[in-house]
């Protein structure tokens, strides 16, 4: 076993920008593109595909190929012409650390995930395969010897079938190898040059059938489980490379000719392009990976959110609500139904005096930590038009002979904006109202009393 050397020379990008905040905000996901002739990744918009910026300051990168992620996030590159691997943090794609030096393989080129911290590296000129830590970043043991005389040319597309065998295909033998990670044995799943198969650099498994792209027939090949030819189901591209499954109804394809990302619609194999003809530069685009952003967990003070629901009485133009409160509450999978009670809180009333105002009073009969909600009111208007709005707005309030105008969601205006209330109308007789307001501290008041 060789012991990988760790170079901790550190590579800044500038400026410091957090990866969620690359590209469109609406946007959840970035695309890496391996840029071979350029010696870099591209960084394109996950959802409009415009470029955003390389990934790698110039000299880190030499001949990109393969993307995948390590188990903490961050980004890994498989650098083929520097024979190293390249660490990218997950927060801000901008510092760069080799994490595997050049002297484990020569030209490694595809990866394969075994599990969370394991995954299996192949060599474009050694045609050799072995399991790497990912934690460690060392060679646990060889899978496929170098040279072993089944395979020339390991490409960028090796994948992992739903038999738990690798299929590995051969750039320059012209075939697709299978191979048992656990034992080494092989097998020919394609042998060279089967049905004109030249060049095959991707192996996809979707569903019931492989996909894989054959760049010297500018095609992508469509095979059975069992290795039975079904045709081409793409045809005239120029240099397919790379391909990876993007949702359950499409993938995703390179040109390393046309230098564009292609977006395919399985049921039917039409095309958008999501990456245009040497956007930013793109030059030999052999890999594509779709990169989910980090979302960021903030730390939040001072969160004192409460919510009061209660069923309503409806009397001509007032509605009167018995609220409660529940204590005994958690969130998400913490939450139990059995820990939780219902207190009562105090009334609510509301005094309609047009379709979209009223006049809204409390008295509450609870205190938290010794501090009480107390009582008072202020003037609430609709937040939103609805349908019941607008009915009552056409008839006008004085004609209105039904409450139905009382459904909706209204709040305090400017004084109150952060808090608000919704009524769901019932029946002519009753409505459910939920306050989602604050708790009380010290020394509260309203700001209709000069606070």
């Amino acid at each position: 076993m060789k012991n990988i050397r760790l170079i901790l020379t550190l590579i800044i990008t500038s400026p410091f920008v957090d990866a969620q905040d690359l590209g469109n905000p609406n946007c959840d996901s970035l695309l890496l593109v391996s840029s071979w002739f350029n010696d870099n990744v591209k960084i394109f918009d996950g959802c409009d595909g415009q470029y955003i910026r390389d990934l790698a300051e110039n000299g880190v990168l030499d001949g990109p190929q393969s993307i995948f992620q390590d188990p903490n996030g961050d980004v890994i590159v498989v650098s083929e012409s520097n024979h190293k691997l390249i660490k990218f943090d997950q927060a801000t794609l901008s510092t760069a650390t080799t994490v595997v030096a050049s002297d484990l393989m020569d030209n490694p080129i595809t990866v394969v995930k075994k599990d969370d911290n394991h995954v299996y590296l192949g060599s474009y000129s050694g045609n050799n395969i072995i399991e790497l830590n990912t934690q460690t970043w060392q060679a646990v043991r060889t899978v496929l010897p170098v040279n072993n005389g089944q395979i020339q040319g390991i490409d960028i597309g090796m994948a992992m079938g739903p038999d738990g065998q690798l299929y590995v295909p051969g750039y320059d033998s012209d075939n697709v190898l299978k191979v048992n990670p656990m034992n080494g044995s092989t097998s020919q799943f394609i042998s060279s040059g089967a049905n004109g198969l030249n060049q095959p650099r991707s192996i996809l498994f979707l569903n019931d059938r492989i996909l894989v792209t054959a760049w010297g027939n500018l095609a992508v090949y469509s095979y059975s489980l069992n290795g039975q030819f079904q045709g081409e189901v793409i045809s005239g591209l120029p240099g397919p490379a790379g391909m990876m499954q993007d949702g359950p109804d499409h993938i995703l394809l390179t040109s390393d000719t046309l230098n564009t990302v292609r977006r395919y619609q399985l049921s039917d194999f039409s095309f958008e392009t999501l990456v245009a003809n040497r956007s930013g530069g793109l030059a030999g685009a052999t890999f594509v990976y779709r990169l989910q952003k980090q979302t960021n967990v903030a730390e939040v003070t001072g969160m004192r959110q409460a919510f009061l629901t209660g069923l309503g009485t409806i009397d001509g133009n007032q509605l009167t609500v018995s609220s409660f409160a529940t204590t005994g509450g958690a969130f998400g999978l913490d939450f139990n139904p059995d820990d939780v009670n219902n207190v009562f809180w105090g009334t609510m009333t509301f005094e309609f005096s047009s379709c979209h105002t009223a006049q809204m009073t409390y008295d509450s009969v609870l205190a938290i930590n010794g501090v009480a909600f107390g009582s008072g009111g202020y003037q609430v208007g609709r937040l939103a038009m609805n349908a019941s709005g607008q009915a009552c707005e056409s008839q006008g309030y004085e004609l209105m002979n039904e409450a139905s105008f009382m459904g909706g969601t209204f709040y305090g205006g400017e004084l109150f904006d952060g808090e608000g209330f919704t009524i769901d109308y019932l029946n002519e007789g009753q409505a459910i109202v939920t306050w989602y307001t604050y708790l009380p501290t010290e020394g509260t008041c309203l700001p209709t009393e000069g606070c």
